[in-house]
């Protein structure tokens, strides 16, 4: 059956007519429309409001019929804004619903402005709470009050990942309800995942409550008593995380230093998650030698202890008589200010946060706050049911040098498969103890370090290498060695010692004076994906060559990104022989982004790709070159690598940027 024309004339047709009838009576006629056919239904469904659209949805699947076109639509009418990675979206249905419900949230969509909006059978939150699954809440919490339990229940069942941003202080009636919406969406819900965004001022009250409950406590309410609380008793914390949870005074750092060093020094056998009762006093150590983990702590402790004891201590009372509930397994806090209030709340629920697994601190001004931190992981790590495999720590500044962080991390969590630590500048250089410092054999797959600008001390580095036998990715950011020397050290302990490597990545590192090691770890290594960026690789002509032909003989590389290379033209052709018929690589994916490459050069080297026949290479970025010096000829290149390969591009203003490619110009 043909679905019937239009009439010329512009005027609806007897079939158009029939439609506008039939889905303005859905409410009596839904059950008979599922069972219309095919043909007539896929005319229907641009003209049914959202909620029937979405109702309609099994009964389309069953005859073969979809939807996607018709929310697409949707959202180009209603949101009027390109989604973010616009090719990716997998379903527009969920697409659409999940920002229908947060714009219907924060009051900035009126339902009443489009009839596909609207239906008075439908509540727009509960019906479109189903498909959300990252809640986020901005600012003073608009919209939280107007959360019905039916739609409290709804999104207890979908929201994976509760995120907040910009956030003000609220009123108490609005806390009150943010209280609610956390305690049903983490305690009885599915989220696993807390974010906390870009609060350059938070309100200490409203930070703590978040991650009090994040951490699975929670106040029973006297009036109205939580039902699903009287239906599932919780179990009640263990010993250990009641002595670490009601004891929220003021920390003394040699006290808490000396506790969690009698822990570790323990035989393992005999190791209680219960700390041993604080001393009245404990006198700093007198030495500094690189002994166990314990003393290490304790010294590194002491060494970034100045922390002010001044300030009012964290509540007590709420923890003394709080609950323990399901608690989530990641926490984020991103350009979040942590006073010392707020950072010593949040170290007392680390002790016992044993769901924990991703912790994620970014910008949050800890300074020397960061021994809190360090002596609350302590503690958590001697818990038999602690959870943590990845730490994320990153900062402006750190009060102690990158790399015995990175130690003392090491140390206490032996066990962790990712650490990223991430800073701009040191301020501690009088804190900074010499030599190398012992690392035990350790679990970790994944290290990513983001250097100051001072020289390492290598021996440091190297002992982590040497350590880290499971390590499967390995970053390194704006690392400056005090030789090069030191440098070809550090390469020829990667190809020696992590031999499970198959992710390497050096962004802002001068290579140039290395070329032989980097060769050598081609030709031996069993890399997968090398990232090589701003490192004045390819000063010397003669490398280029010698990097090419390793690359030909090594057929484990798969994605090769060589971004800030000085390439111009003439490299970017000689990267052309990686895909002749004599080349073992693999490689299928190349980024030569901000390389000088010039239109002409693009199309040279198009050519020579299109002469080897059928390549294995798949996606090229080229962004951030100077493809607009001549936009036609650009386009002539860019049409030549359609049948090749995938192209990523951008319209990059190469008058606005600093050039510093001036022999490639």
């Amino acid at each position: 059956m043909e679905r019937p024309p239009e009439d010329a004339g512009g005027s609806p047709t007897l079939f158009q007519l029939s439609a506008r009838a039939v889905t303005a009576n859905m409410e009596r006629l839904e059950e008979d429309v599922w069972g219309l056919p095919a043909v007539i239904l896929q005319a229907l469904l641009p003209l049914l409001n959202i909620y029937y659209l979405e109702r309609i949805e099994p009964a389309a699947v069953r005859k073969g019929l979809s939807t996607q076109s018709v929310w697409c639509k949707l959202w180009n009418d209603v949101m009027k804004s390109k989604p973010s990675r616009f090719g990716t979206v997998t379903c527009w249905r969920k697409k659409f619903l999940e920002a229908f419900f947060h714009n219907v949230l924060r009051g900035i969509l009126d339902v009443s402005s489009d009839r596909r909006l609207h239906d008075r059978r439908f509540s727009p939150l509960e019906h479109s709470s189903q498909h959300v699954s990252e809640l986020t809440i901005c600012n003073k919490q608009q919209g939280v009050t107007a959360l019905t339990p039916a739609v409290l229940e709804c999104l207890a069942q979908s929201v994976e990942t509760l995120k907040f941003l910009h956030l003000r202080s609220s009123d108490p009636r609005t806390q009150q309800s943010l209280r609610q919406l956390l305690h049903h969406l983490i305690h009885h819900g599915r989220v696993s995942k807390v974010s906390v965004l870009s609060w350059p001022c938070p309100d200490n009250q409203l930070l703590v409550l978040i991650l009090t409950l994040s951490a699975g406590y929670w106040q029973p309410d006297l009036d109205p008593p939580c039902a699903l609380c009287l239906q599932t008793p919780a179990d009640p914390p263990d010993d250990s995380s009641l002595s670490a949870l009601l004891s929220l005074q003021p920390l003394n750092i040699s006290q808490s230093a000396r506790g969690a060093s009698e822990q570790s020094l323990a035989p393992p056998g005999k190791r209680s998650a219960r700390r041993a009762p604080p001393r009245s006093k404990v006198s700093p150590p007198t030495g500094r030698g690189a002994g166990g983990p314990a003393t290490d702590l304790y010294d590194f402790i002491f060494s970034v202890s100045a922390v002010e004891e001044g300030g009012s201590s964290p509540p007590t009372s709420p923890l003394s008589t709080a609950i323990h509930c399901r608690s989530i397994r990641a926490l984020n806090l991103h350009n979040v200010p942590l006073t010392l209030y707020s950072c010593r709340s949040l170290c007392h629920l680390l002790r016992s946060w044993t769901s924990l697994e991703r912790l994620t601190m970014a910008y949050n001004d800890l300074g020397a706050n960061i021994s809190l931190v360090l002596e609350a992981l302590s503690a958590l790590s001697q818990d038999p049911g602690c959870s943590l495999s990845v730490f994320s720590l990153s900062d402006f500044s750190t009060a102690v040098p990158l790399l015995q962080l990175l130690h003392t991390v090491l140390r206490i969590f032996p066990h962790l498969q990712l650490l990223s630590l991430s800073y701009d500048l040191e301020s501690h250089s009088e804190l900074e103890r010499p030599g190398a410092m012992h690392v035990p054999e350790n679990d970790l797959k994944q290290l990513e370090l983001r250097f100051p600008q001072d020289p390492i001390q290598v021996e440091r580095l190297v002992s982590v290498l040497k350590a880290s036998p499971s390590l499967v990715e390995l970053s390194l950011d704006n690392a400056t060695f005090p030789g090069q020397d030191v440098l070809r050290l550090v390469l020829t302990v990667i190809l020696e010692c992590n031999v499970a490597l198959r992710r390497l990545s050096f962004h802002d590192m001068k290579l140039a004076d290395a070329r032989c090691e980097i060769v050598h770890l081609l030709n031996h290594s069993r890399l997968e994906e090398i990232k090589l960026s701003f490192c004045h690789l390819f000063e010397s002509s003669d490398f280029l060559n010698e990097f090419v032909a390793a690359v030909k003989r090594n057929p484990s590389v798969k994605i090769l990104k060589l971004c800030g290379n000085r390439l111009g033209n003439d490299g970017l052709c000689a990267l052309a022989d990686l895909f002749s018929s004599d080349s073992l690589s693999g490689i299928h994916y190349l980024d030569v982004s901000s390389n000088c490459i010039k239109p002409d050069g693009l199309l040279r080297f198009a050519k020579r790709l299109g002469g080897f026949g059928k390549i294995k290479l798949r996606q090229l970025s080229i962004s951030q070159n100077l493809l607009d010096r001549d936009p036609a000829l650009a386009h002539e290149a860019l049409q030549s690598l359609e049948g090749v390969c995938c192209v990523i591009s951008d319209s990059w203003d190469s008058s606005q940027a600093f050039v510093d490619h001036v022999s490639v110009m």
